[in-house]
């Protein structure tokens, strides 16, 4: 088995960041810059705000997520406290490339939410099971509306069994893992997937309100198509933020739609801003705070 040193993990990041960056750059070449500068200048800032508002409610709804997610057996956690967890996780998720992110995710239910390492583990499985499930209601309700590209098709096809096995897997693990049993129960798998289903609506309604801030409509069948491309591009986690990798899944699919190129573009950076600045903002808040609190006690 290749050992993964530090130096082939840095190369390996800086490959990743590279091709990100190659992607980014064959989209720009079909822009006219001084179209783009006009169509960005034109753009409505209160929609971007309830577009950055929107994504932001993703975080609460994560928080409700993973409480439904804990086994019944670990030590009760307020939802403040887990939505700390959240966003210090999601921050990590969106600023460190390569898993680091889910990671962080089990560290943190472990030190801040008292929750034990096989319940952590759990949650972070439990997690990655219904997000599939709700990304794949996502791509058949992409499907059903009307035809999509055919890379996102192969796309789909692939995420679909890669989630139908982590289902099987799952449900068979749930038979001797007690930390699994909340597949057993109707009402916290009903929570639970309510929750994530609702992080999807909002971050659609983000993308509409990004539309609206240009001026553009693509109906309810072209937003659900951008939210399929999202999807995919963000599913390997190959750069900081998916920069690069976002940004070239959701131009490609505004250019399908039909939109110019410098449209697509500047939807594509200000969508991905818009998730950015509360996805990485709150928790860097609560870093922050935490910092200055034990700089405070340390000080005196």
């Amino acid at each position: 088995m290749t050992r993964w040193t530090p130096g082939r993990r840095r190369a390996a990041l800086i490959g990743a960041w590279l091709v990100a960056t190659l992607l980014l750059v064959l989209c720009a070449r079909s822009i006219d810059w001084t179209r783009a500068t006009e169509v960005m200048s034109t753009t409505r800032p209160g929609w971007i705000l309830v577009a950055i508002l929107a994504n932001a409610a993703i975080l609460p709804l994560m928080a409700g997520f993973w409480l439904a997610l804990r086994s019944a057996a670990e030590v009760r956690v307020a939802f403040a406290r887990m939505f700390e967890i959240v966003s210090m996780a999601t921050a990590v998720m969106n600023t460190v490339p390569f898993g680091a992110g889910h990671a962080s995710m089990v560290l943190l239910l472990i030190r801040r939410g008292e929750t034990s390492q096989r319940g952590a583990l759990s949650v972070l499985a439990l997690d990655q099971l219904d997000e599939g499930i709700a990304k794949v209601a996502v791509f058949v309700l992409v499907l059903l509306l009307g035809p999509v590209p055919s890379w996102m098709r192969n796309g789909i096809t692939t995420a679909t069994i890669f989630v139908a096995l982590l289902a099987v897997a799952m449900i068979a693990a749930s038979r001797w893992a007690k930390e699994l049993k909340v597949l057993k129960s109707w009402l916290r798998s009903t929570t639970a997937l309510a929750c994530v289903v609702g992080t999807k609506v909002v971050e659609a309604l983000a993308i509409v309100a990004v539309q609206r801030a240009f001026g553009v409509d693509v109906g309810m069948s072209g937003t659900l198509l951008v939210l399929a491309a999202v999807i995919l591009g963000s599913m390997v986690p190959l750069t900081p933020g998916n920069v690069g990798t976002y940004e070239t899944a959701v131009f490609v699919a505004y250019r399908y739609l039909g939109l110019a190129p410098e449209q697509a573009l500047s939807l594509a950076l200000v969508q991905h801003i818009a998730f950015i600045i509360p996805s990485v903002g709150v928790g860097y808040l609560y870093v922050s705070a935490q910092t200055l609190a034990r700089s405070a006690i340390a000080s005196r």
